[in-house]
Parts: C-alpha cells; sequence; structure tokens
C-alpha cells in the first residue's frame, strides 16, 4: 500500500523538492548577504540599543530599502499551501473516483478505511516535510527584517513553520475531501483553492488579532499620541477613545465629539496637543491601543497551528465517511 501511494505520487513530491532546490539558491545567497549587512552596517547594533544613534535611522532605513523588495519577491511562499491542497489533495481521490479505479482499490484486501488512511498518511508527512523545509529557509532568510519589524505581521507568520506546515496538513485535507465528495479534479482543485483562501484571509483579518487577549495601553491625549512607548516589533490591532469611567467610545460618539469641537469632522486635526485632544483631556477621555507584544508569536503560532491542524482532522473524518459510504 505505501509502495503504490508513493509511485501514485511520487512526481508531486519530487517536483516540490526540485522547486525547493531552485528557490534555495536565490534565498541562500541574498540571505548570506543579508545576515552579513545586518551586522557590519550596524543594524544589528540600532535595533538592540536602548537608546539608539542618531545615525540609525539612516542605516535602518537604508537596510530596510535594500531587502525590503526581496522580501515582496518571497511573498508566494504564503502560497504553497494553498498549492498544495490544488494539486496534491484535490487530484489524490478524486482521480481515482473521475477515472474509475476506486473500484480496483475497494477490492483489494485491505479496507476502505485502511486504504485512505495510508494513502493520506504518505502524502501528508511528504507535503509536512516540504512545508517544513520552505518555513526553515525562511524564516531564517526573515530573521533580520524580523527583528526590526516583528514576527507577527502577515509576511513573516504565515511562511513559519507551525503555521505554514498546519495550514498545508489542511489545504492537503481540504482537497481530498473536495475530490472525494465531487470526483472531479477540476472542479475540486477550483473548490480547494477558493475554500482555502477563504479561509486563510478569513483567519487572518478577522480572527488573529483576537487568539490572545492583547493589551492594552491608556495615555493622556494632550502628551502622548498613543502608539508612543510601542516598539517596531509590537502589532497593534485597535486604538480608540475611553471615557472618565472606562468604557470605550463607539465610532458614532467619537463623530459627534469630533463635530462639537469642529463643527465639521473633516476639519480635525489630530495629534498631541491639538484642539481635538485638549477637548479629549478636559473631558475625561484618553487614548487607547490594542497590541500584541512580538513575545506572543509563539503563542500565537500554537493557537493558529492548532485551528488548521483541527480543520483538517474534521475533513480527514468526514473524507472516511464519504469513502466509506460510496
Amino acid at each position: 500500500m505505501l509502495w503504490v501511494t508513493w509511485r501514485q505520487h511520487r512526481s508531486e513530491l519530487l517536483v516540490a523538492a526540485l522547486l525547493l532546490a531552485a528557490v534555495a539558491v536565490p534565498v541562500l545567497v541574498t540571505g548570506v548577504d543579508m545576515h552579513h549587512r545586518y551586522v557590519a552596517d550596524g543594524v544589528s547594533a540600532c535595533a538592540h540599543a536602548a537608546t539608539p544613534a542618531d545615525r540609525c535611522e539612516a542605516v535602518v532605513s537604508a537596510f530596510l530599502n535594500r531587502y525590503t523588495e526581496w522580501g515582496n519577491r518571497f511573498a508566494w511562499v504564503a502560497l504553497l499551501p494553498g498549492l498544495a491542497g490544488v494539486f496534491v489533495g484535490a487530484p489524490m481521490l478524486g482521480r481515482e473516483f473521475e477515472t474509475g479505479t476506486w473500484r480496483l482499490a475497494f477490492t483489494q484486501s485491505v479496507t476502505r478505511l485502511r486504504w485512505l488512511a495510508g494513502r493520506l498518511a504518505v502524502v501528508a508527512v511528504g507535503v509536512a516535510a516540504v512545508s517544513l523545509a520552505f518555513a526553515l529557509l525562511f524564516t531564517w532568510w526573515r530573521a533580520p527584517l524580523d527583528e526590526l519589524g516583528g514576527r507577527l505581521r502577515t509576511a513573516s507568520f504565515v511562511v513559519s513553520a507551525p503555521s505554514l506546515v498546519a495550514a498545508s496538513l489542511f489545504a492537503l485535507a481540504l482537497g481530498a475531501f473536495a475530490g472525494a465528495v465531487l470526483r472531479r479534479v477540476v472542479v475540486a482543485m477550483a473548490v480547494t483553492l477558493g475554500g482555502f483562501f477563504a479561509v486563510r484571509i478569513t483567519m487572518e483579518e478577522q480572527a488573529r488579532p483576537g487568539y490572545l487577549t492583547p493589551r492594552v495601553r491608556v495615555t493622556d491625549p494632550m502628551t502622548d499620541p498613543g502608539t508612543a512607548g510601542l516598539t517596531d516589533t509590537d502589532w497593534s490591532v485597535g486604538a480608540g477613545w475611553i471615557d472618565a469611567a472606562g468604557h470605550r467610545v463607539s465610532s458614532a460618539e467619537e463623530a459627534a465629539i469630533i463635530d462639537r469641537v469642529f463643527g465639521d469632522s473633516a476639519g480635525a486635526v489630530h495629534g498631541a496637543g491639538s484642539p481635538l485632544e485638549k477637548y479629549l483631556a478636559e473631558n475625561g477621555l484618553r487614548h487607547y491601543t490594542e497590541y500584541h507584544p512580538d513575545s506572543s508569536f509563539w503563542a500565537m503560532q500554537a493557537v493558529d497551528s492548532a485551528w488548521f491542524l483541527g480543520f483538517a482532522a474534521v475533513l480527514v473524518v468526514a473524507t472516511g465517511l464519504v469513502v466509506r459510504l460510496r
């Protein structure tokens, strides 16, 4: 069973291995240079200094201008889980049902569930291994950029090892389920692609900011713009005003306050010490900022991975039911 599964899917896994080898060349070349420049140009010293020198802003800016574009070029790595679901997961069972070869497989000595488990296990190990290799490679490459800008933002978070591997296994399970239900490879591939990115985007934009309870920083609007005290590695997920009783001011109430001060919200001028901030201070209103510190990275990775692995487990069980009842 394992040998048959390997023969059926070795082409996809070999293509993935070749892709990894091809990508590794520019990643290693630019990565070695970036890590060297990070230390040699004094960027590392600026990033870790309690009181950065005057030259640090220019040094860090030059470094980011030089390597951020490479980071944008490598952003496609975040698409790998979806590609695994489309090109490996969807055909895995969809091809069997579309061509009718499932009838032969189900007449063998192994049970349907054992047949399914064997196929899923072999392919899942291969997908996880390739995903882990990509994640480790790009986590190493991004390390200097992450020390400057943090690891919690999407560009870094989704290509880190736990999240990328878990998302790949979810996409694989989604593809297998779509193939078993739809029994048409192309249709299953399309559904897998749309389904994966719908879940991925929803998780990133709606769920991830609330994986953990964010920290809250409350500041005086007359002396502090609200974000002072946060570092570049902190991830701000919300901001607004609170009244003297500690209650948050709604968007409608904010607009009403601005209208009272300026007569027209379009004329509002923000910033510490502005007329608006003076009004807020006089009426007991303060700024608040919700944020996650960079130290929350691994905890948020664990939550993200748990969600995707949970989704994958549900899909595997559902696929087993479909195969058993087919």
